[in-house]
């Protein structure tokens, strides 16, 4: 007869909850494109690894106390996965504020993992966040928090509401942060339309808009072009303020 021990897969259950949430519904399009079945595996290898080093409080669980402990680490799960959310949403947002100054808004690519239309400068920065993302080890950073957190929090105790606090503060500065980074863009192609208004002022037989929309466009990439050298600095910091963020929900 078999004999299976309970608590390490009552461990090992809630643990798997916590990281699935985080990985299954990861933000980064490089995890979140593979297949199920390989995330699964990856979610099932990391909890059997940090199952390990994890405590739990002492005591049998019921059916009960299973059932709300998994609903907890849901929930816990949701909620550290949204600083990771806020920080590759700044890009998003930079590039829809690119994109529309630009008179881009009408090239929107169709992603097929999400049926949704990307803004082409959101999708080129998207993809040049999740490459600055592993060049930066950041990969290696979230599986550090994660397993920090199940340090700070047992398996199967729910996070504090003072722990949404810092959550709230960086998605205050998530469109801060997005306009930063295209800050540089949308002004500059601000006095080109400053400029068409001009012309169109003093010449009104001259229609400005099909004049100025290439050179609106030419001058857009121009500039994004430029912007690419200031983006690694700029990333680096954007992520270590979502690793702060993430360890500051856990206290």
């Amino acid at each position: 007869m078999i004999t299976l021990a309970v608590a390490p897969l009552t461990k090992t259950f809630l643990i798997a909850i916590r990281l699935g949430t985080v990985v299954l519904f990861s933000p980064i399009e490089a995890i979140r494109l593979l297949p199920v079945h390989t995330r699964l595996i990856l979610v099932l290898i990391l909890s059997a690894i940090m199952m390990a080093n994890v405590t739990m409080p002492d005591g049998d669980l019921d059916d009960l106390s299973l059932v709300s402990g998994a609903i907890c680490e849901l929930c816990n799960g949701l909620i550290l996965s949204l600083s990771l959310y806020a920080c590759f949403a700044v890009f998003q947002i930079a590039g829809q504020l690119i994109d529309t100054q630009m008179g881009l808004n009408s090239l929107a690519i169709l992603n097929p993992a999400d049926h949704s239309h990307d803004p082409l400068s959101s999708r080129l920065l998207m993809m040049l966040a999740v490459l600055f993302f592993f060049a930066l080890n950041g990969h290696q950073k979230l599986i550090q928090n994660l397993a920090l957190s199940f340090t700070l929090i047992p398996p199967g105790k729910p996070l504090v509401f003072d722990g949404f606090s810092p959550i709230i503060q960086q998605f205050s500065l998530m469109f801060s942060f997005g306009f930063m980074l295209a800050a540089p863009i949308v002004i500059g192609l601000l006095i080109v339309d400053i400029s068409a208004a001009v012309l169109t002022r003093n010449m009104p037989q001259i229609s400005t808009y099909f004049l100025s929309l290439p050179v609106k466009i030419m001058l857009g990439f121009f500039m994004f072009i430029l912007l690419l050298n200031y983006v690694s600095p700029f990333m680096d910091k954007l992520f270590q303020l979502s690793a702060q963020s993430f360890r500051a929900v856990m206290r």
